[in-house]
């Protein structure tokens, strides 16, 4: 299989060998259309002075070659803007692979500590799991992925849907690459978001005796014309309906207007949905969830990219009223204007109640685009298996924020509810980093995403962490009673879920050394009381006692080190019982503190 470095290096040759041809065409390009208007001058000076026919068909050929090359560099362009789109992300996946992520998004907007989680395990900002899985395009795709972090799916099924949909779609890398690149090259912004709700909810409506009128007076209108033409009744009578039609179309010219610039904002704003809707109509889905979406997408009453193209049709014929001669002519016979807003009125009717549906489907996919990306990014990651026989069983567990070359794993596993893992260790010996690569791989787990170990299985379930309690002087709250009520909001959590994991770190720090020991054996043997499992790291040795006292629901892992009279040495892996030794003066004596 190839790896993600190769095939980023190879897009990237690709891509640059394309760029440099299209730009080469779109340079001759212009040397020919300078070379047309030219020769277009020439021929028509030629005619005025000559009169030769001849060279005003010449004048007219190099005018019609000049409209089509035009056509043919605008679809260029397009196309350079979207491999240089499509170069950018083999760029910035290289970048992210090498460990550098400043131009990738943090979402410092989602940071919010009084979550369960999020805070302690780095879910968003510099340098967050946020960052390294976000690859999205669109708002509401962003928002999914923000969402999805934020709230684990509690359902197998979900979950094992989800699976899929990422496996098969991180199969598909090119497909991939080019929805975003697509995405990216016209961006839609929040304000584009907000024009196309806005205009899905504006109602449009036409008298009923509009639509036979619509068809009956221009019938009468053209029939008097033809009448004319053959000299049958006088001129006066066609020109005076023609007035007529060009009336009818005036008076309701500011609604005409308004129609007309609101359709072009909301055109302008889903046009790049629309490339992605058309773009994923390609891709040849076989996973439930993706099924799913296309059904969203393209069920038979509601096709999105049918009806997107009819109307982009109507805005193409509105667009022509800034023509004035194409405007009195299809006006004053057809009563043009008239049927565009007839069409505009059908299409909202028939199709505005799906604009929701098609903005979430192409959200879904957006964030599902990025999830798969992960996944193809990490092909050493796994899919973690569904397991209702254990909470929580892997090997190889790391963390999934960490380079490859600094990353220690471990195993660790959790079979029922009430177990409860005390892990104690030295300064600096891996415990926070160990129990953030659990909980970050357990959110990664149950949004269907793929996570560093070698195995995992695991049930859903909801996740609750205290790591990184702080005070908050402006309320009033001390760093001690913030503890409390962090403890308080774990224990109110769990009374409402099935199941719950757990991951503490230096319990009621707040307190003396005495105190913090009594209550922490106290809060442990209430969460027996609740359906909770999990990791709880101290510094308090004596802690480790309660696997004494109840081997079933306690049990002590540490990271150990060993040490000389000069050096310190950190391995970093779990081991068995209570850590033996600690490091705080050995480091002070290091740094000559003490």
């Amino acid at each position: 299989m190839q790896q993600p470095e190769q095939y980023y290096y190879g897009k990237l040759e690709e891509v640059t060998a394309l760029l440099k041809n299209h730009k080469q065409k779109r340079n001759a390009i212009t040397l020919v259309k300078i070379l047309l208007f030219l020769a277009a001058a020439f021929f028509i000076y030629l005619f005025s002075t000559t009169g030769t026919i001849a060279y005003l068909c010449a004048f007219f050929a190099a005018i019609a070659i000049f409209i089509s090359i035009n056509i043919f560099e605008t679809k260029l362009l397009k196309k350079i803007t979207f491999l240089n789109e499509l170069k950018k992300c083999s760029e910035v996946e290289l970048e992210y692979l090498s460990g550098e992520l400043q131009h990738l998004f943090p979402g410092n907007e989602y940071k919010d500590q009084a979550h369960p989680y999020a805070h302690d395990l780095d879910l968003f900002g510099d340098n967050s799991l946020f960052q390294a899985v976000n690859r999205t395009i669109t708002p509401h795709g962003r928002e999914k992925i923000h969402r999805w972090l934020l709230h684990p799916l509690k359902s197998g099924e979900e979950i094992t849907s989800r699976q899929q949909a990422v496996t098969e779609l991180s199969n598909s890398p090119d497909w991939c690459h080019a929805f975003r690149a697509t995405g990216n090259s016209q961006a839609v912004s929040s304000l584009a978001m907000e024009q196309i709700e806005m205009w899905q909810r504006e109602q449009e409506s036409l008298p009923r005796w509009m639509t036979p009128f619509l068809y009956i007076f221009p019938v009468i209108t053209i029939s008097t014309w033809l009448l004319n033409i053959f000299s049958v009744i006088p001129s006066n009578i066609p020109l005076t309906l023609s007035c007529l039609s060009l009336l009818f179309c005036y008076i309701p010219a500011k609604r005409t207007f308004r129609a007309h610039l609101r359709l072009d904002e909301f055109t302008r704003s889903f046009s790049n949905l629309h490339e992605l809707i058309h773009h994923f109509a390609s891709f040849p889905s076989q996973s439930e969830q993706l099924q799913a979406i296309r059904q969203q997408l393209f069920s038979s009453s509601s096709n999105a990219d049918t009806a997107l193209r009819s109307l982009r049709k109507i805005q193409e014929g509105f667009d022509q009223r800034t023509n004035v001669l194409v405007a009195i002519l299809l006006n004053g016979l057809f009563l043009r204007e008239l049927h565009l807003l007839k069409r505009l009125v059908a299409w909202k009717q028939e199709y505005a109640e799906a604009i929701p549906a098609w903005v979430n489907a192409t959200g879904e996919l957006d964030a599902l685009v990025s999830l798969a990306n992960y996944k193809y990014n990490h092909p050493d990651f796994v899919t973690p298996k569904l397991n209702t026989e254990v909470i929580l069983q892997g090997t190889g567990i790391g963390h999934p924020l960490l380079p490859a070359d600094g990353c220690v794993t471990n195993d660790f596993g959790i079979d029922h509810l009430h177990e409860f893992y005390i892990i104690t260790g030295a300064n600096m010996a891996g415990k926070s980093t160990f129990l953030r690569a659990v909980g970050i791989n357990l959110v990664l787990a149950c949004c269907g995403a793929v996570v560093r170990a070698a195995t995992f299985e695991f049930q859903p379930m909801g996740i609750f962490t205290s790591m990184r309690t702080v005070d908050n002087l402006a309320k009033g709250t001390s760093y001690f009673h913030a503890e409390l009520l962090r403890l308080q909001q774990l224990v109110t959590m769990a009374e409402g879920e099935e199941k719950t994991f757990i991951i503490l770190d230096e319990i009621l720090k707040g307190t003396n050394s005495r105190d913090k020991l009594n209550g922490s054996r106290r809060f442990l043997q209430k969460l027996l009381t609740l359906p909770i499992a999990g990791l709880v790291a101290t510094h308090d040795l004596e802690l480790g006692a309660l696997a004494d006292v109840q081997p079933d629901h306690y049990f002590n892992r540490c990271f150990e080190i060993t040490h000389t009279d000069d050096d310190i040495v950190y391995d970093y892996k779990l081991k068995p019982g209570i850590s033996q030794n600690m490091n705080a003066s050995i480091l002070l004596e290091k740094m000559k503190l003490v």
